[in-house]
């Protein structure tokens, strides 16, 4: 069975410049508190391009254990400035995230509304994990929306 787990921000900044930023795996690590690196080998990530990130969860928090994953991704849909959509293999388990965008009119310019949605599943010994790991997955989702509107508002 599967979890699903949808938090959404308003940001004010337009959203091209939101979807710029989030589409960079390689930046995540400035404001998701899970994602420790990620590499890519181009740029601009494109549908079917792959990219590998390093993952650290600690679903007991503050006690151990911390689980590390090296997660492989590869992009499923891009519509620049509106969805991004990738699937990620973690050896004991699959993720998918979603990012969608809408402008918001706003009197004081454009600003976006980010909705981020994660699907996952484990396997193996990680599912007796699972209850412990939706619950700290819901607390670090909600922290890495607030702490990329701080990012995104104070450039």
């Amino acid at each position: 069975m599967s979890v699903v787990m949808q938090n959404q921000i308003q940001i004010a900044v337009a959203r091209a410049r939101v979807f710029a930023y989030v589409t960079q795996p390689w930046l995540w690590h400035e404001w998701h508190p899970n994602s420790q690196s990620a590499q890519a080998e181009v740029e601009r990530l494109q549908v079917g391009d792959e990219f590998d990130e390093v993952i650290a969860v600690q679903p007991l928090a503050p006690l151990p254990p911390r689980l590390i994953r090296q997660t492989h991704y590869v992009v499923e849909e891009s519509v620049p400035d509106e969805l991004w959509q990738v699937r990620g293999d973690t050896g004991d388990g699959w993720l998918v995230i979603r990012y969608e965008l809408d402008a918001v009119p706003s009197p004081d310019g454009e600003q976006t509304c980010f909705k981020r949605t994660l699907s996952f599943d484990v396997s193996g010994m990680t599912r007796i994990l699972l209850p412990a790991l939706k619950r700290q997955m819901l607390k670090t989702s909600r922290q890495a929306l607030e702490n990329l509107k701080i990012k995104l508002e104070s450039v």
